[in-house]
């Protein structure tokens, strides 16, 4: 849970605190125990790491809503493809005006014979195919070194445009997540609160 996260952080962070400051206070009048035990800055890294990870915890806010397993499906995210292939012509004219921050999400297969659902960066779109680079590292890592690739329109699952301001328009997908989520009354991590106010599209799809 959160809060066990931020309070181990809480305790970390102290416990690295006066580790530092008693090591500093000893440097300067140091007592025979601290004398014989000390053996150079090296002996810092804990207390050091106690502070990076204490800070670490204390801001945890959760997981976000795009931690889920990759073959995960749901009646929501059905849906969203149906709305993301409804509204593409809209993605396909902002394409072709060269937006930036464009990004599709379709099906790779990996070398288990899985299908994974992945996000990829847009270049062009050009007689019904995107021209895209891979935006997250996929489970088959050879897919990674194929550089970009061409995915017809059809095989688009999603899509977003990224805004210089941080809002999102599309992304379906996450849209239908959160809907599953708080469909089955699951409460949203802070950080997934963060990511929905993101949203454009987040109370009017579908």
């Amino acid at each position: 849970m959160i809060w066990i996260k931020k309070c181990l952080g809480v305790v970390a962070l102290f416990m690295g605190c006066v580790i530092i400051v008693w090591v500093i206070y000893n440097l300067f009048s140091p007592t025979p125990e601290f004398k014989r035990s000390y053996f150079g800055i090296f002996q810092l890294i804990i207390p050091i790491g106690f502070l990076i990870y204490g800070w670490k915890w204390i801001r945890y806010e959760g997981r976000g809503i795009e931690q889920t397993p990759a073959d995960f499906k749901c009646q929501e995210l059905i849906e969203s493809v149906a709305h993301a292939q409804k509204t593409l012509p809209y993605f396909v004219g902002e394409v072709q005006k060269n937006v930036d921050g464009a990004f599709i999400k379709f099906s790779l297969s990996t070398a288990q014979g899985n299908l994974e659902h992945i996000w990829a960066y847009v270049h062009s779109y050009q007689n019904g195919k995107f021209n895209v680079s891979l935006a997250n590292v996929p489970f088959d890592k050879k897919q990674s070194a194929e550089g970009r690739r061409d995915v017809s329109s059809e095989e688009v699952e999603d899509w977003q445009i990224m805004q210089r301001d941080g809002k999102i328009k599309g992304a379906y997908s996450l849209i239908a997540l959160f809907r599953h989520r708080e469909n089955l009354g699951g409460k949203l991590t802070p950080r997934m609160r963060k990511q929905k106010s993101q949203l454009l599209d987040a109370n009017s799809a579908f």
